[in-house]
């Protein structure tokens, strides 16, 4: 898996077994080829779901969320939107304002197709949204396979892992704000972890080992940093 070592629209280009991915600043990566872009742990209704147990959380954070990937399907021409996992942060009631929102914006996208690989996170999720297609396990379209947690679901040593469930972040020391946790691609030898699509995500950092490679994710553009 490398870089070819250019950019476009602050995304970086990456190379895996003759297919083309692009690390985008929008926490996703694009895969041009087949008019798809891929994203991990969206965590819909995790505000909701603190803000009902009296934790003050921000507002907001999930129509923001809808809105960018809205945004990144139309930029992109996308016809499928791949989520890996962690679609929801706990089971949602079909009746509920976030249940009626979500399939709002899932209607909204005409002529994409929305698959969802389930997350532990989905676990007793109602599948609520006939526009919304749930994967269980994994997808395997060669050379990659699409699962939640690569860790936990092992599968093919020929196929590259595309991955959520992890939320990796890295440290960066010696800015402005020290020790500021930065979302990143993890480029494994197994695969590509993405970072957490969700804005009120946490973030586990990481230390890659030898082989590895950390793409840190701006506001504008994503730098390859290892």
């Amino acid at each position: 898996m490398v870089s070819d070592g250019s950019a476009s629209d602050g995304a970086v280009p990456l190379v895996i077994q003759g297919e083309t991915l692009l690390l985008h600043p929008g926490r996703a990566a694009l895969w041009p080829r087949r008019k798809t872009v891929i994203v991990a742990d969206t965590h819909f209704g995790k505000s909701s779901f603190f803000g009902r147990h009296g934790i003050a959380v921000p507002a907001g954070s999930d129509d923001e969320d809808r809105a960018v990937l809205t945004r990144l399907v139309a930029e992109s021409s996308a016809e499928r939107l791949i989520i890996l996992g962690d679609f929801l942060h706990a089971p949602i009631a079909a009746d509920s304002r976030e249940a009626h929102d979500l399939d709002a914006w899932s209607r909204s996208l005409a002529g994409v197709q929305i698959i969802v690989v389930a997350g532990n996170h989905d676990r007793g999720a109602l599948r609520l949204w006939s526009s919304i297609t749930w994967q269980e396990g994994e997808l395997i379209e060669p050379p990659f396979r699409f699962v939640h947690d690569a860790e936990h679901h092992r599968g093919a040593d020929s196929l590259c892992a595309l991955s959520g469930h992890v939320h990796p972040v890295m440290k960066i020391w010696g800015l402005a704000r020290p020790g500021l946790r930065v979302p990143v691609f993890w480029q494994r030898s197994t695969g590509l972890v993405l970072p957490s699509f969700g804005a009120f995500t946490g973030g586990f950092a990481v230390r890659p080992v030898p082989g590895e490679h950390l793409f840190a994710v701006g506001p504008a553009a994503v730098t390859p940093m290892t």
